[in-house]
């Protein structure tokens, strides 16, 4: 039996059902008794808050996607700030009767992948594949070349592409031969047409996220897959932050849905949810409701709990103190930095730890470099979550935490000092070669990252080079500047954003002088 404690529930209850525990009076907090796991692929919102408005933006994706299913290629991008909504829209219409009989597929870009060629596309490849992160290079093979052929025998061709993509060996004269620009071309043309393809056999919806941190290589494919809708069943959903940029504006196909801050009446709904209708909470409700933003709402309930402002349960609260005193912070970004120095110490420590790995957090990994007992790190990881991208999630071995929000991410690594993020990047460098001596190849990308922020000029020149290697001569990524041109002064914004060779580096123009042909 797993018990959770009263602080840890709140961090908890997104991702686990929590049964309370009779423990008696007079006992303090009351301790919660773990019964499973909430279903998976549920992206941020884990056990899910309830869903109120957006039904304006529900109705443009049904009739995107009815135009799609008739045989009208559509492309729906979603943009708004963070916290507002973008991916719960997503699930709750993926996960809805609209697309019964539909295949869904999904990729996520992450906050490094701008630096990384290619993976979102290799992450939806792996998906449609079934490929898990313990397969081997034989079971990997198989199941590429088995399912390409089972959906058509033509696709013999993609065959090399993908495998080279996977980071397999391929003893292929044609694919040998080809330049990388043409190593390049047959990659992109192969997961095009796969994706046409399928959506010949069943209807497909097809959803890329965070295009705000693609790489050139996925922008290319989508561009690519934006010209080529058509008259194939295709709904291709996407979501981005307002800074993203794309060349998609005139396609009669495409529809975009700004997501604003929920309306009042929404707003006071999720908050009726979320706190009750206690009478008492009106005046706090009244100060909450203009703000809009969901994950605003959601963070400022759970810390006013916390701090015991509210005390019950979600839905069932009742105020301790004075509504009119409370002082609700600014911004999203300024509650998540008051609820983290809240955190203990040890807690808080594990915390700026994981946010150095990204926002996705192999146990193994946390394990390696937070220099904590088993016990311990796993009491303190209740900040983070189990993803839905985990293959593999009974197998210890693969246990993998993620940040709830990339928000919270990003509001932690902010706060660590410049010095501990260097000391902890090149620690992280030190423990990926030790977990993943046997395959670094597939590693090289995220090695590249950590060694260039953790100012290891060596490690962080070969494994740029390496990098750089890879994607020229494996898919003929062009140039992939952000892996090899040399920059200046240290690395800046939040974990994982891409830097240049040179960032952060003590002699940057020798470092990328070295960094050989890749440029």
């Amino acid at each position: 039996m797993t018990v959770v404690s009263a602080a840890a529930a709140p961090f908890l209850e997104r991702r686990f059902e929590l049964v309370p525990m009779d423990v008696g009076a007079g006992s303090g907090d009351r301790p919660y008794r773990l019964t499973g796991q909430e279903r998976r692929d549920l992206g941020l919102w884990g056990a899910m808050t309830q869903f109120v408005g957006r039904h304006d933006e529900i109705e443009v994706l049904r009739g995107r996607l009815a135009a799609a299913g008739s045989g009208h290629g559509q492309l729906v991008g979603i943009v708004g700030e963070p916290g507002v909504g973008k991916s719960r829209l997503i699930w709750e219409f993926t996960h809805s009767s609209h697309v019964d009989g539909w295949l869904v597929l999904r990729a996520d870009a992450v906050p490094y992948g701008k630096t990384t060629a290619y993976l979102p596309a290799i992450d939806l490849l792996k998906a449609y594949c079934g490929i898990a992160d313990r397969d081997d290079q034989r079971a990997i093979r198989e199941k590429v070349t088995g399912k390409l052929l089972a959906l058509d025998p033509a696709f013999e061709f993609a065959v090399p592409a993908f495998l080279t993509l996977l980071d397999l060996p391929v003893d292929d004269p044609a694919w040998q031969a080809l330049d990388p620009a043409g190593r390049r071309r047959r990659t992109l043309d192969a997961l095009k047409r796969l994706l046409i393809r399928e959506s010949q056999v069943q209807p497909l919806v097809l959803v890329f996220e965070d295009l705000h941190w693609i790489d050139g290589e996925t922008q290319a494919l989508l561009d690519g897959l934006v010209d080529a809708l058509g008259s194939a069943r295709l709904l291709l959903l996407v979501n981005y932050r307002p800074e993203y940029q794309h060349t998609w504006g005139s396609k009669t196909y495409y529809a975009q849905i700004r997501l604003e801050a929920l309306s009042a009446e929404s707003a006071g709904e999720l908050l009726d949810a979320l706190l009750g209708r206690r009478s008492g909470l009106a005046p706090l409700k009244q100060l909450l409701v203009e703000r809009g933003n969901p994950f605003f709402l959601e963070e400022t309930v759970r810390t006013l709990v916390e701090t015991k402002v509210l005390v019950g349960e979600r839905g069932r609260y009742r105020p301790t103190h004075d509504v009119q005193a409370i002082q609700i912070p600014p911004t999203v970004q300024a509650m998540l930095a008051a609820r983290i120095d809240r955190l203990s110490p040890e807690d808080k420590r594990l915390l700026q730890v994981a946010s150095v790995v990204g926002k996705d957090v192999p146990f193994a990994l946390l394990q390696a470099i937070a220099e904590l007992p088993d016990e311990a790190l796993r009491a303190g990881s209740t900040t983070c979550r189990p993803p839905s991208s985990s293959t593999r999630p009974d197998c210890y071995p693969d246990l993998e935490y993620a940040f709830k929000h990339a928000l919270t991410h990003e509001v932690t690594y902010g706060g660590l000092l410049q010095e501990r993020r260097r000391e902890l990047h090149a620690r992280i460098v030190d423990a990926i070669e030790t977990l993943h001596r046997d395959r670094l190849g597939e590693q090289i990308e995220r090695l590249a990252h950590h060694a260039v922020r953790g100012e290891l000029r060596e490690k962080a020149v070969h494994y740029l080079r390496q990098a750089g290697l890879k994607a020229t001569r494996a898919v003929g990524a062009p140039g992939r500047p952000g892996l090899v041109r040399a920059g200046a002064g240290r690395p800046r914004g939040a974990a994982g954003e891409p830097v240049h060779a040179g960032a952060g580096l003590r002699d940057p123009p020798r470092a990328a002088a070295g960094a050989g042909p890749a440029r």
